[in-house]
């Protein structure tokens, strides 16, 4: 008898998850992407060529006001590297020089926002477009939104290109369970 309750009790608990989880797979493919004519950029480092396909986006646009902000980069990453990544254009430097400011300090994603609020701050920002992979967004939103209080955030999403299937799931497992730690830490925080 004991372990037939142990058993629903698991049963319930594996069907609660995989509902919630489903959800939170659904939230990864639901960002609609848009700039909403906003010039003002902060990109998560940490997936697959997110500075790159950033700096596409970016250097694209035609405002001379426009501003990036690359959170999180690892050691030896400056503007002298964003530089060589956009060697083939020379006309690039000066944007990179101007308008692009790069912070080291930030190792997770909570950190990163805090950075990011200072660099926002700074340059009198009241909206910005967030960039990030799809399966990050969901936390990302979550950490930026509980500290950002009156600045308008757009997400732009890239889709992971990891061809291995596997370590996919592994990703999106491994971020759901990520996304619900800091969803209890920041409302437990706030009563």
């Amino acid at each position: 008898m004991i372990k037939k309750k142990y058993l629903f009790l698991i049963s319930l608990v594996l069907i609660v998850l995989v509902i919630d989880y489903s959800f939170f797979y659904k939230k990864i493919f639901n960002y609609k992407n848009n700039l909403n004519f906003n010039n003002n950029f902060i990109v998560l480092t940490g997936g697959n060529n997110r500075v790159k396909k950033s700096l596409n986006i970016f250097f694209q646009l035609e405002n001379k006001n426009k501003n990036l902000f690359i959170s999180g980069v690892g050691k030896g990453f400056n503007k002298k590297t964003l530089k060589k990544i956009t060697q083939r254009n020379p006309n690039y430097n000066k944007i990179i020089d101007c308008c692009i400011q790069i912070e080291g300090i930030s190792r997770n994603t909570f950190s990163n926002a805090v950075e990011s609020l200072k660099w926002v701050k700074s340059k009198k920002i009241n909206s910005f477009v967030l960039l990030t992979n799809n399966y990050h967004m969901p936390r990302a939103m979550l950490e930026f939104k509980s500290i950002f209080k009156d600045i308008k955030i757009t997400p732009y999403v890239f889709i992971d290109e990891n061809k291995i299937w596997w370590k996919t799931i592994i990703n999106y497992i491994s971020e759901y369970f990520k996304y619900n730690l800091t969803y209890l830490r920041i409302n437990l925080l706030q009563f």
